[in-house]
């Protein structure tokens, strides 16, 4: 995926989708409503809220719809962080 946005921040009113191609390692961040998100080829969606982040981890197409009004930053090429129990 190769962003060419200067700021790459987006509002979405509810129901309004984007669809993001090929968008692997992206890192999707809502601020004020939640987005609905679902990855081609897989079973599970997401519903991420504002505070949280997503991070792509399949090539292909990836859907994001608003569930509320919504602004949404993508960050390119993110790579997702482990967590370990200490």
């Amino acid at each position: 995926m190769h962003l060419d946005l200067d700021t790459p921040r987006f509002a979405l009113e509810p129901g309004q989708v984007v669809s993001l191609d090929d968008a692997s390692g992206a890192l999707i961040e809502p601020t004020g409503g939640r987005l609905w998100i679902t990855e081609e080829g897989e079973r599970k969606d997401f519903v991420v809220r504002p505070g949280e982040t997503f991070v792509v981890s399949r090539g292909g197409r990836t859907v994001v719809q608003a569930v509320d009004p919504a602004w949404v930053t993508l960050h390119e090429g993110v790579l997702p962080c482990v967590a370990n129990d200490i």
